[in-house]
């Protein structure tokens, strides 16, 4: 029998043609204003759906919206090509969407921001239903917040209510939790040799970037996630503690960046080649798609910054700063 995953990546190859090009994300960014970047992006394949958002008096809320629409219409397109097994992997892995999106309404809800404002952080993907995510931005705190994703909100959604019953409540301790709960989630729904070692690796990242977090403070195991490859939990309290030094000599940047904003854009490239890496490596498995999931979820978000750096009208230099940490 053929392996279903020849056909699956054969059409995720074709899907991935109609991603922005770099060249034209750089012309994007190069514009002068805001309505010479739509008239820039109109030229691309993202034309189809931008809708309203070029309507005279249109502004981030309609570029929101047909950003999101291009985003929810490529992965609709990707479950629609995958049955069986493979479903069952794309949806493991759609489950990163359910992790930004319950993080964005914790955030938000913790911070006091109006519904409007959360609502125009997520993304419509994921396992979680569009309505259900829209209503719990509607919480008045983090409790009754997660009582309403206990219902309907996943995996995610009993992972956020089994935290905040064990009396998480800081943001770090709700977040770890989230994730912690994720990564346990993503690994037993993926079976791929070559996809499981990206997660592993995107688990020291984040054990690193946490250990970084925590410095200055009293190092604790409790936010350690388990299921990395090269950092253990010792590892991980010793750089809490301020060592930087780290047994695979690609993560060791990470730990040396001069500080967490740049440690995290050191991590994101490290990823994006792990993520080129599976791609390359799977043939035959979920990484063509991993790596598709991730390519449009960076291109979304730095079209929504260049967006909005040409509304308010910021500098050249400090839409590159901006860009560096997408």
């Amino acid at each position: 029998m053929n392996n279903p995953y020849g056909y699956i990546n054969g059409r995720v190859r074709m899907m991935r043609t109609a991603l922005v090009e770099s060249r034209s994300m750089d012309e994007a960014a190069g514009t002068v204003n805001y309505q010479e970047f739509l008239r820039q992006i109109s030229e691309t394949p993202l034309r189809e759906d931008l809708g309203d958002a070029t309507a005279q008096g249109a502004g981030l809320g309609q570029l929101d919206e047909a950003l999101s629409r291009n985003s929810l219409k490529a992965i609709q397109q990707l479950r629609s090509i995958a049955t069986g097994q493979p479903a069952q992997e794309i949806e493991a892995l759609l489950l990163r969407y359910d992790l930004q999106n319950v993080k964005t309404l914790v955030r938000g809800v913790q911070n006091g921001r109006s519904a409007d404002d959360i609502v125009a952080g997520l993304l419509p993907a994921g396992t979680i239903p569009w309505s259900v995510l829209q209503g719990a931005a509607q919480s008045a705190d983090v409790p009754s917040l997660a009582q309403t994703l206990s219902v309907a909100g996943g995996k995610l959604g009993s992972i956020l209510r089994a935290a905040v019953s064990g009396g998480a409540s800081t943001l770090l301790d709700l977040e770890v939790a989230l994730d912690q709960g994720y990564y346990r989630a993503v690994l037993a729904g993926v079976r791929g040799t070559n996809v499981r070692r990206y997660f592993t690796r995107e688990i020291d990242v984040r054990n690193i970037l946490i250990a970084r977090q925590l410095r200055g403070g009293a190092p604790n195991a409790r936010y350690f996630i388990p299921g990395g490859r090269d950092v253990t939990e010792a590892d991980f309290l010793r750089i809490a503690g301020g060592d930087n030094s780290v047994s695979a000599p690609d993560l060791q940047a990470v730990t040396e960046a001069p500080d967490l904003g740049s440690a995290e854009a050191v991590a994101r490239r490290l990823l994006d080649e792990a993520s080129r890496n599976v791609a390359m490596a799977d043939a035959l498995g979920p990484g063509v798609a991993l790596d598709f999931l991730r390519r449009k979820e960076q291109e979304i978000a730095r079209l929504r910054l260049i967006g909005r750096a040409k509304f308010y009208g910021l500098s050249k230099d400090e839409l590159q700063k901006e860009l560096e940490g997408a």
